[in-house]
């Protein structure tokens, strides 16, 4: 359920809030909101981790970048998921972190 949501947040919300991101089809979004699942499950808990002492340093906004980083990513192996601008791409991470979290609530 959480994916259908994502799904409709990327297909949806995000072209129409964040000017500089781009979905072409439901496909890609579909596409999008699976390998965004799979990062926050798989990898973001090692990045995390990893990433720990650089989080203390900065108060928690090296976090804020891996997850703006991890955005783009995402937006760059997925054919018809575009994010244009490094601000697009921190918008949007916003976006997707306030509505994953939303939707962790829900379901």
């Amino acid at each position: 359920m959480q994916i259908i949501g994502l799904a409709l947040v990327i297909f949806y919300g995000l072209p129409y809030l964040v000017e500089g991101i781009t979905v072409n089809g439901g496909r890609a979004a579909v596409i999008a909101a699976i390998t965004f699942a799979f990062i926050n499950f798989a990898i973001k808990p090692i990045l995390k981790i990893i990433t720990i002492p650089f989080n203390i340093l900065s108060f928690g906004l090296f976090g804020l970048l891996v997850n703006v980083l991890l955005f783009w990513f995402v937006a760059s192996i997925i054919p018809g998921f575009n994010v244009i601008t490094l601000s697009a791409a921190f918008w949007g991470a916003i976006i997707m972190t306030f509505a994953t979290w939303l939707l962790d609530k829900l379901f």
